[in-house]
């Protein structure tokens, strides 16, 4: 036997008296499968990952090594989202170049882009270091880009500025406006 308590009863029939009355063009309905509470459509994950790992490849060779804590995967959209990033970079011989950490970011595999987002460092393997909000990585270029302030220390030398392009090794750097900085070695240069 099923107990309906008191409260419930009075639920019920205040329910039925405040939406007795409404027409049709008032009327409440529950959104379509598939929507949020707004009635937008939610895209869903095609695959969600923990602790997980992308390869990308070109041509066979492993050009990126990306490890995050948390990857979403949106197939039709050609999206995979990542949550604290760890990503190497290699060259064509196999030998790392760089690496990255962020916050998040967006990969893009059908054309090799991959945005990071917050707190993001870039360290090569002659230890220069950039930082920075985003940055843009295209794979297909071997560039890493910028819009936004950069702090680039290399070789006891610190710049900082906004906006940047540079190769995936820091070796070919342009910090793009209001360029300034601090200089270890001052040799050589006039004023």
């Amino acid at each position: 036997m099923i107990r309906i308590g008191y409260w419930s009863i009075l639920a019920v029939i205040a329910a039925m008296t405040i939406y007795g009355g409404c027409g049709s063009e008032n009327e409440i309905k529950a959104p379509p499968a598939g929507t949020d509470s707004l009635g937008m459509a939610k895209i869903r994950p095609d695959q969600q990952l923990r602790n997980a790992r992308i390869l990308l490849y070109e041509k066979a060779l492993l050009t990126t090594d990306i490890k995050a804590d948390s990857i979403e995967k949106y197939e039709k959209q050609d999206s995979t989202l990542a949550w604290k990033l760890d990503v190497r970079f290699f060259d064509s011989t196999g030998k790392k170049i760089s690496t990255l950490s962020a916050d998040s970011g967006l990969v893009r595999e059908r054309t090799n882009l991959m945005t990071a987002n917050g707190h993001v460092v870039v360290v090569s393997e002659d230890s220069s270091k950039l930082m920075t909000e985003q940055l843009l990585w295209n794979a297909q270029k071997n560039k890493i880009e910028t819009d936004k302030f950069v702090t680039l220390i290399q070789h006891g030398d610190t710049l900082t500025g906004y906006g940047l392009d540079a190769d995936q090794k820091l070796n070919k750097i342009r910090i793009k406006n209001q360029v300034s900085g601090k200089l270890k070695n001052t040799q050589g240069i006039e004023p």
